[in-house]
This record gives structure tokens, C-alpha cells and sequence, in this order.
């Protein structure tokens, strides 16, 4: 039973990632600690497939990326992934997820009242700078916490960039942070015989769930997933603030 449910949440995170762009992690660890699964084997696990999920991602938005802003947001994240190691060896956890995810309840909710209202307000953050300064917030959070994917589109909808660019250059800079956190990963000794036996079982399913999940996509107005997208920083930061 515990093994179908490993596996149920892990397709929830694709579906979640491939329908949204972001997010799978902070649905899908809090989902798998709730059933007792080891957290180091939880964190080995979301991370590989989150980057399998990517991966097809990256290509089909291909057309909409702005590699020279991908590049600044990784060169950023690179800078960040240190910062965010040390920041869960000296500063309480619990204090930061705390203040994080009352900033998203805050930053969505303030946004989801906007879109609402039809007022979308002027483009912010113009300089390339920064880029870098979203891509290194995103590696401290996603070498702390897992949630890289987050600051990235909250940069975007910032930007005001279009559904598809935002997914686009959230997905290509995932894979890139992503190969480096999975290759640390590994070389921590977070993998084991449990992943790669999950991960067999898994991965063929993921073919069949994709093509699914990018219908669903597919089919929801631009204007209507930008809202979703809001409520689920809602959500995210609810699950942070009680994690």
C-alpha cells in the first residue's frame, strides 16, 4: 500500500509540474513525509524525476525561452546554492520556511486580487541585474529547501513575461540547476537500491501521464492559469508555514 501512494504522489508532482511549470517538490515532500517515507530517499527521488519532467518541458516551450535570461538566472542560482547550504547550518529553519510561505500567502493573495480586478499594474525589476539576484534567491532556496522553481516564476509574473516564456525559461533553468543538484545528490550518497527500484517503476509511467497532464494544459485559458498559478503560491505557502 505505502508503495502505491509513493507512487501516486510522485505522478501528482509531474502533474503538478507539467501542468503549472513549478511546484512539484512542495507538493510532493510534505506528501511523503506524511507517510513516513525517508526524507533523504524523498528528496533523491523528486529531485531526478522533477528533472525527467522538465526535460520535455524544456523542449516543447523551446521556441518561447530567453537562453541569455536563463543564463544569468543559473549564474545567479550557482552563486546561491552555497548561501542556502549555509543558511540551514546557522539560521532556524523553522523561522525561515515561515517567513517564506507568509510571503507567498501575501504575494499571491495580493495578485490573485489584482488579476481579478483586470489590473495588472506596470512591468517591474527592468534591469538584467536582476536576473541574477531571482537566480541566486532561487539557489538558496533550492539548495535549503527544494523550492528553486518558485522564485522564478514569481520573478516572472513580476516581469509580466507571457504563460508560455515564464514556463519556458522556468523549465530550461530548472534543468540546468537541476543536473547540478542531482549530480550533488548522488555524490552525497542520497541515492540508494530503493530510488533506482522506484525510479524503475515510475519512469514508464511517466509516458503514459505526461501526454495527459500536457492536454490538461493545453485546454486551460492563458488568463485562467495565471490565476491557478497565484492560488498555488497560496497553497505552497501554506504548506511552508505549517511544514
Amino acid at each position: 500500500m505505502t508503495l502505491v501512494l509513493i507512487i501516486l504522489i510522485a505522478l501528482f508532482g509531474a502533474l503538478v509540474r507539467t501542468v503549472f511549470g513549478f511546484g512539484e517538490a512542495l507538493v510532493t515532500m510534505p506528501l511523503l513525509a506524511l507517510i513516513g517515507f525517508n526524507l533523504q530517499t524523498s528528496t533523491a527521488l523528486i529531485g531526478v524525476l522533477g528533472l525527467l519532467v522538465a526535460l520535455p518541458a524544456t523542449i516543447k516551450f523551446r521556441a518561447q525561452i530567453d537562453f541569455a535570461v536563463v543564463r544569468r538566472l543559473v549564474a545567479g542560482s550557482l552563486l546561491g546554492v552555497p548561501l542556502g547550504i549555509l543558511l540551514i547550518k546557522t539560521v532556524n529553519r523553522t523561522l525561515v520556511l515561515h517567513l517564506f510561505g507568509v510571503f507567498l500567502i501575501c504575494y499571491g493573495a495580493y495578485s490573485l486580487y489584482k488579476a481579478f480586478r483586470k489590473s495588472t499594474g506596470k512591468v517591474r525589476l527592468h534591469a538584467k541585474g536582476w536576473d541574477y539576484v531571482a537566480g541566486m534567491i532561487s539557489g538558496i532556496l533550492g539548495s535549503a529547501f527544494n523550492s528553486h522553481g518558485v522564485p522564478v516564476v514569481m520573478y516572472g509574473t513580476l516581469k509580466r513575461w507571457p504563460v508560455d516564456k515564464m514556463r519556458g525559461i522556468a523549465q530550461a533553468h530548472f534543468v540546468c540547476v537541476g543536473m547540478i543538484v542531482v549530480a550533488s545528490q548522488v555524490a552525497s550518497g542520497f541515492w540508494s537500491l530503493e530510488v533506482v527500484q522506484l525510479l524503475l517503476i515510475i519512469i514508464p509511467l511517466l509516458f503514459v501521464v505526461i501526454p495527459f497532464e500536457n492536454w490538461i494544459s493545453a485546454h486551460i485559458a492563458r488568463e485562467t492559469l495565471v490565476k491557478y498559478i497565484y492560488v498555488l503560491l497560496i497553497i505552497f505557502g501554506g504548506l511552508l508555514f505549517f511544514r
